[in-house]
């Protein structure tokens, strides 16, 4: 990613693209230096209430000691500094999240992954603004997180935007729960990636309102946070562990994608089960592997899984058995013609 490059993130619901965050390289010669800008739709309200960042709301009180802005924007910059630039008015002001000159990881030392920023999507509904087409200009790219099973109006979601460290796995896929892909290549060493998941967040608690004078509940909110220094990395290792880091999963789907993205629909899901039955105790004895047989077999079917997946169990699993033995016919005949 070049300096001045600004890829323009999205997601896809109901055939309309909606932006979630742009990121900026300011960085030149390879050194990864990023901007976040457009998170938010027109207003953003700066808080200090991060005692709770599951609640998603503001209480009357939590209001008045809030701040309303117009212009904001965030950054990771390559000494390891994290920054909030507000730039409201004719000043412009940078606030530390992690307190005044402390720094985390500099962007020439992420040795596995650095988690960067979170986002709480609570209410689908607040995403009103989308266009028919990604809007781009010069210099901008379009990265769109696709997957009519996963994004929904009444969804909502947990959004990790993180740096890996290209020696480490990372499994490319969505389903009807997650999402996991690379955003962009940062340098030689660094990718930028995406993580989302469906999440659950409390719902609003109704409280007193002096304004109007008896209970209200509050709306949830959506929101954006840099990621928790103290342990962010531990909790997402954690989490996140055996979806998107297992070297296991990755060298399985490595084979069976050749290593692109993937979406295991639940077409997908259903066959590979089926696959997974029909070696069972067979490992070994195949004449491939079993993700390169869920590769060939997927491209073997193609639009017609749906209609596989009706089948009686005993009817799928005699047709893999059929194409397996052609496969081992196939197999064979090679290795005759390569000992002529």
């Amino acid at each position: 990613m070049n300096r001045g490059e600004k890829i323009k993130v999205y997601f896809k619901m109901n055939s309309r693209y909606y932006g979630l965050f742009n990121i900026i390289q300011m960085g030149t010669n390879g050194i990864v230096d990023l901007k976040i800008t457009d998170y938010y739709n027109g207003l953003a309200i700066i808080t200090n209430n991060d005692q709770d960042n599951e609640k998603g709301y503001l209480t009357e009180s939590e209001i008045d000691k809030s701040r309303f802005v117009n212009q904001i924007e965030m950054s990771y910059h390559k000494d390891g500094s994290f920054l909030h630039k507000i730039k409201d008015g004719g000043n412009v002001e940078y606030s530390n999240p992690y307190g005044r000159g402390e720094r985390w990881t500099s962007t020439d030392n992420i040795d596995d992954f650095q988690p960067i920023f979170n986002i709480a999507i609570r209410r689908m509904e607040i995403y009103n603004k989308s266009s028919e087409t990604p809007i781009l200009k010069s210099k901008e790219v379009a990265y769109i997180c696709e997957n009519d099973d996963l994004f929904e109006k009444r969804g909502s979601y947990l959004i990790i935007c993180y740096i890996r460290n290209k020696n480490i796995p990372l499994n490319r896929f969505t389903n009807s729960q997650s999402y996991s892909d690379i955003i962009t290549s940062l340098n030689e060493s660094l990718d930028l990636c995406i993580f989302i998941q469906r999440h659950s967040y409390p719902k609003p608690k109704p409280y007193y309102s002096e304004h109007f004078e008896g209970m209200i509940t509050p709306y949830l909110n959506n929101s954006i946070n840099f990621c928790n220094k103290d342990f962010a990395k531990e909790e997402m290792m954690e989490k996140l562990g055996n979806a998107v880091f297992d070297p296991i999963f990755n060298r399985f789907l490595q084979v069976m994608t050749d290593g692109s993205f993937i979406n295991l629909t639940e077409d997908k899901l259903q066959l590979i089960d089926q696959v997974d039955i029909f070696y069972a105790g067979r490992e070994g004895k195949l004449p491939v592997s079993k993700p390169i047989f869920i590769q060939l077999a997927l491209n073997y079917i193609g639009d017609k899984l749906v209609d596989f997946n009706k089948l009686p169990p005993f009817t799928k699993q005699a047709l893999i058995m059929k194409w397996s033995n052609e496969l081992e016919k196939a197999k064979n005949s090679h290795c005759q013609l390569d000992n002529l």
